[in-house]
């Protein structure tokens, strides 16, 4: 690995009589150092994204200090620590279109004391319960910092409990181990008069990055990669765990993620004898065995023999073990359990399974999610459920007269429904750690499976060659008192395949039914599912389907979301539903009383990705759900925003000028995106406020990327274009009542067109109030919002002037004026000519397929040749 020149190795190893010092190789206080960030930083950021400051994405600690402790020395070594460790002063923010690591210079570190030496039993008082569980929930801001939290609760004058939190974005659980040994020798260095004796820094974390970098577009990882493509396979999906906790009994939490609890089990040391006798017999690490316990336990749960599981590995070497960062990689086991599978067969798939990840254990999990080859092949990397065993990073220190013990910490918040954690401490073995949402799971039913897991670990030791299905009592899995629909749910999945002709056509659509609502048992998401039947017309929904993959259109989406704002007086929008688009997701969005994404015009409907973003401007009508469909044909790698009439945000004021539209847009734009080259696209009307956000960025001193437009027609907006264009057989195609009538064709009885002239004389009656209001005001009031209307308003409005850019039309193959030039009618407009894209179909249909695939392929082609290296 490479070493920037700017890396602080902080102290070194010295002799022990010389004086505290600090490496010269720090950065001064005033200089900040702009880096790549890694694929796995890329994942936290983006999980922060969707829900700033998510206290789940913490690391808390916890350290109990016993004797005279000097509060200000401790406080100097962490500073120490910061200045040796980069990534103790690194924040993260855009840059070009990519996230980066700034890198800040050295500071000191505060450490406040909390003194509760007067509350009773103070370390196990409830005010020290709170203090701890506030500062496990500390509230990271990844772009101002610090990433670093303290806290000192003061019990008696020779006990204290030090609380360090720390952003996941910056550390993994080894880093924890490294900053508690790195604080007891700066300790007692400081302590001692001496200079502290720590191994040398090679390199720092934005080595790493830069090396990660430049391996993944190496021959090596694409080895690593096609190693995963024939390990995992295709077409697998989550496994899916029976919940149990009753929505009375769930938490009032904000969100399902910041609500987490951990429940523990101690192997007694019996068990663990005769674990460790196993593996020596059966030549396999204790990990593996463990393991494979853990995979014969969530078939036995689940039902399900096809288990796909996710695991953390180090993914470190010599260069980096010292290091604090995050290196920590995300790998995926898949194994299928076949009938009458023996345990020893498992354990023999386990262990196949982990000598080849140890070998590809580099490739960032990211490139998975991304490859063409899961996500083109009905594959779901979402993985809900974790495992991982270690041996204890945390042990006791002894410096100065101090002694630091390491506690177990609470859950800040459970990212994922399990995380399954064997902890190996050499003081009292391994240790179950099962991390959980509450929401989901109650305790006993958490403790059981602790349980079962070491039943089956004793069936295994003592026979491997027992069939999975005999290890336990099939009761054993099951949640204590279960509601009947998930008792109904287990059940299934563990009973015999139906003998064939047993039930009659409708009796089997009967049971399909059944069995979807019988994985629903929340009332609240019995209420969603029935609501978005009717709604989208259509029966097959349960609560994880996206509604997006229905194939209903955007109308129709947008009532049925009006429909759920009434139904629970909620603001949604419809990037609310982007966000959220499951029953699931949104019944928790309802209990939480929040919506998401609605008071902002950007909505990230794919922001991860290293390239520079695409931003998609809306069409007359202002939503973007229309272009949820094409982003993800884009490409996985490509982050894509797409920015949503102003119009819709919630209690704000509609801007009715498309110069302040533009300028709206862009300062949403350059939160993101600080400086150019920009890529923005506009569909339909959007088209003119892409050309108003060029006008303005290249004012600026900005750069353009891509400039394009779909399939936006001159002729609507400029002034002066021929009032009479013909068609084929010569007849007038627009003004007058006769073009009014044939432009409006298909409403059928006098009825029909009675209705619709009252609708039309309504719409008409808001765009003469909203003309009205803007030749008086440059905004209009909430109340007097109709989006449509307003961009009509705002476009008749709009004087468009030249610029000097290129324009990349992507144009829809089937215009309704056979008199529309092959330009739309630009190439005056753009004095760096027009570049066109013909997608087959009309106006409408370039956004469904086939014509969605051609233009997201053009669209990708377009985007690659502005491609070119960060930083």
């Amino acid at each position: 690995m490479k070493q920037h020149s700017q890396a602080a190795t902080g102290v070194t190893t010295n002799t022990p009589e010389e004086t505290p010092v600090v490496s010269s190789m720090a950065p001064p206080a005033d200089e900040v150092y702009v880096m790549p960030a890694t694929q796995g930083q890329v994942r936290f950021w983006s999980l922060d994204q969707m829900h700033p400051g998510n206290p789940a994405l913490n690391m808390p600690l916890m350290w109990q200090c016993r004797g005279e402790l000097n509060v200000d020395l401790l406080a100097m070594a962490f500073t120490l620590a910061v200045r040796r460790h980069e990534m103790l002063r690194t924040t993260f923010a855009m840059v070009d279109g990519r996230l980066s690591q700034i890198i800040g210079g050295p500071y000191s570190v505060a450490l406040p004391v909390k003194d509760l030496q007067d509350v009773p039993d103070a370390a196990n008082s409830p005010e020290a319960g709170r203090l701890i569980r506030e500062h496990a929930a500390y509230r990271m801001d990844l772009f101002n910092g610090p990433l670093l939290a303290l806290k000192l609760l003061k019990f008696a004058p020779q006990h204290h409990l030090l609380l360090v939190t720390m952003h996941h974005i910056i550390c993994d659980g080894i880093s924890l181990g490294i900053l508690l040994r790195d604080i007891a020798v700066f300790y007692e260095a400081l302590m001692e008069e001496r200079k502290p004796v720590l191994p040398e820094l090679p390199i720092q974390f934005a080595d790493f990055a830069v090396w990660q970098e430049e391996w993944r577009k190496s021959e090596a990882a694409e080895t690593s990669l096609n190693f995963w493509r024939e390990t995992l396979g295709t077409n697998f999906g989550r496994l899916e765990l029976p919940h149990d906790a009753t929505p009375e009994g769930r938490r009032d939490v904000r969100t399902d993620s910041e609500s987490g609890d951990i429940e523990t089990l101690l192997m007694s040391p019996e068990l663990t004898a005769l674990a460790h006798e196993f593996c020596k017999n059966q030549n396999v690490t204790l990990n593996i065995l463990l393991f494979s316990i853990f995979c014969a336990l969530l078939h036995r749960v689940t039902g399900q023999r096809d288990i796909v599981i996710g695991s953390p590995c180090a993914n470190r070497n010599e260069d980096t073990d010292e290091l604090i960062g995050l290196f920590m990689n995300i790998q995926v086991l898949r194994v299928g359990i076949e009938p009458q599978e023996t345990f020893r067969s498992l354990l023999t798939k386990v262990q196949d399974w982990t000598l080849g990840a140890y070998e590809n254990q580099e490739l960032p999990f990211e490139e998975l999610i991304y490859d063409s080859h899961f996500s083109h092949n009905n594959t779901s990397f979402e993985i809900p459920i974790f495992f991982l065993y270690q041996k204890s990073f945390m042990v006791i220190q002894r410096v100065a007269g101090l002694e630091i013990t390491p506690l177990r910490s609470m859950s800040p918040g459970a990212v994922f429904e399990w995380m399954f954690a064997i902890v190996d401490r050499p003081e009292e073995g391994p240790r179950l750690q099962l991390e959980y949402n509450p929401n989901y799971f109650r305790p006993g039913t958490i403790q059981r499976y602790l349980t079962s897991f070491i039943a089956l670990l004793e069936s295994a030791v003592r026979e491997s060659s027992i069939q999975l299905e005999k290890m336990a009592p099939a009761d054993d899995f099951l949640p204590a008192k279960l509601p009947d629909n998930q008792s109904r749910i287990v059940s299934r999945r563990n009973a015999r395949p139906l003998q064939e002709k047993q039930f009659d056509g409708g009796a089997a659509i009967m049971e399909k039914l059944d069995d979807q609502v019988a994985t629903i048992s929340d009332p609240i998401e019995i209420q969603l599912l029935e609501l978005w039947r009717s709604m989208l017309g259509v029966e097959e929904i349960s609560a994880d389907t996206n509604v997006f993959s229905l194939g209903v259109s955007s109308l129709s989406i947008l009532r049925l979301v009006t429909r759920m704002n009434s139904l629970y007086s909620m603001g949604f929008g419809l990037a609310s539903l982007i966000s959220a688009p499951t029953i699931k997701m949104v019944a928790e969005l309802v209990r939480r009383r929040y919506a998401p994404n609605t008071v902002t015009s950007l909505v990230p409907i794919q922001p991860v990705g290293t390239k520079r973003p695409l931003y998609i401007v809306h069409g007359a009508g202002g939503n973007v759900v229309n272009f949820y469909g094409l982003t993800t044909r884009i490409g996985a790698d490509q982050p894509v925003y797409g920015v949503q009439a102003q119009a819709l945000e919630l209690d704000q004021p509609a801007l009715l000028r498309i110069e302040d539209m533009a300028a709206h847009y862009l300062k949403e734009i350059r939160r993101v995106q600080p400086e150019g080259p920009y890529h923005l696209l506009g569909y339909s009307f959007g088209g003119i406020v892409v050309l108003e956000m060029a006008h303005q960025l290249l004012a600026a001193g900005e750069t353009i990327g891509l400039l394009g437009m779909l399939d936006t027609r001159a002729r609507d907006y400029i002034e002066g274009w021929p009032a009479e264009l013909s068609s084929n057989n010569g007849r007038t195609q627009r003004g007058g009542l006769a073009g009014f009538f044939r432009s409006h064709a298909g409403h059928g009885s006098a009825k029909g067109w009675w209705d619709f002239f009252l609708k039309d004389l309504g719409e008409r009656r808001v765009r003469y109030t909203i003309t009205f209001a803007a030749r008086m005001f440059s905004t209009l009031p909430a109340f007097l919002k109709n989006t449509h209307e307003i961009n009509s308003v705002a476009a008749r409005n709009y004087k468009v002037k030249p610029v000097s850019q290129k324009l990349t039309l992507f144009r829809a193959a089937n215009q309704a004026d056979s008199s529309i030039p092959s330009d739309n009618g630009w190439s005056p407009i753009f004095k760096g000519g027009v570049e066109i894209h013909e997608i087959p179909g009309d106006h409408w249909q370039v956004l469904s397929v086939p014509g969605i695939d051609v233009l997201a392929k053009s669209i990708h082609g377009c985007l690659s040749q502005f491609d070119e290296p960060m930083g």
